[in-house]
């Protein structure tokens, strides 16, 4: 992955766990000290089909579930597509509410991006969510592939034992990781100029 130079006022975290682990580890950091504003990068699954791997999307709305959303600060990403996105609930996308089966108007899917969000807004700091593109929509363009929270939540290996039918597509995932890790490293290099932190 290309470096970047992060000046040192600059605190770097990086998530793991399940959405109230993020929660805990973001207002734990947001209580440690001065913090102007919360840029986050990651990886995350193509809903819709004109998006495709390495494609940046910035964030202007995020969904923990089908009627919870937050709408994020009008922050700029150059070149990063603005839609929404959706982070999932133990794996899954969110469970419908209201009885029918009804998934949120959504551009992709990650990880932790709604709870990360949320503890922001909570603290009243804006948010800058920016991901990815790591792996394409599905077909049906609704349920991301099942691979993509196993890849989010670094089980990847434990994954392909399950499916050993999906071996033939490690080179190509790999090469997508390169592929959206420089994208984001690109990306925070013009965002920490934006922003007046280089």
């Amino acid at each position: 992955m290309p470096t970047v130079n992060v000046p040192a006022r600059c605190r770097r975290l990086i998530l793991r766990g399940q959405r109230t682990d993020i929660e805990a580890q973001v207002r734990a950091a947001l209580e440690r000290g001065k913090v102007d504003l919360i840029v986050s990068l990651g990886f995350a699954g193509a809903v819709d089909h004109r998006l495709e791997v390495g494609d940046l999307l910035l964030a202007t709305r995020v969904f923990g579930g089908a009627d919870v959303y937050l709408d994020l600060p009008p922050l700029q990403a150059p070149g990063a597509v603005q839609g929404s996105l959706c982070s999932l609930v133990s794996g899954r996308p969110p469970a419908p509410l209201r009885g029918r089966r009804r998934l949120p108007p959504v551009y992709a899917f990650d990880d932790h991006g709604f709870w990360l969000a949320r503890a922001a807004q909570t603290a009243g700091l804006p948010c800058l969510v920016l991901r990815s593109i790591l792996l394409d929509a599905t077909p049906d363009g609704q349920e991301p592939d099942p691979l993509l929270p196993e890849l989010l939540a670094g089980r990847l290996s434990r994954f392909l034992v399950r499916q050993p039918g999906r071996w033939r597509e490690l080179p190509g995932l790999l090469r997508s990781v390169e592929r959206c890790r420089s994208q984001l490293a690109s990306a925070l290099a013009v965002l920490l100029v934006l922003h007046g932190q280089a």
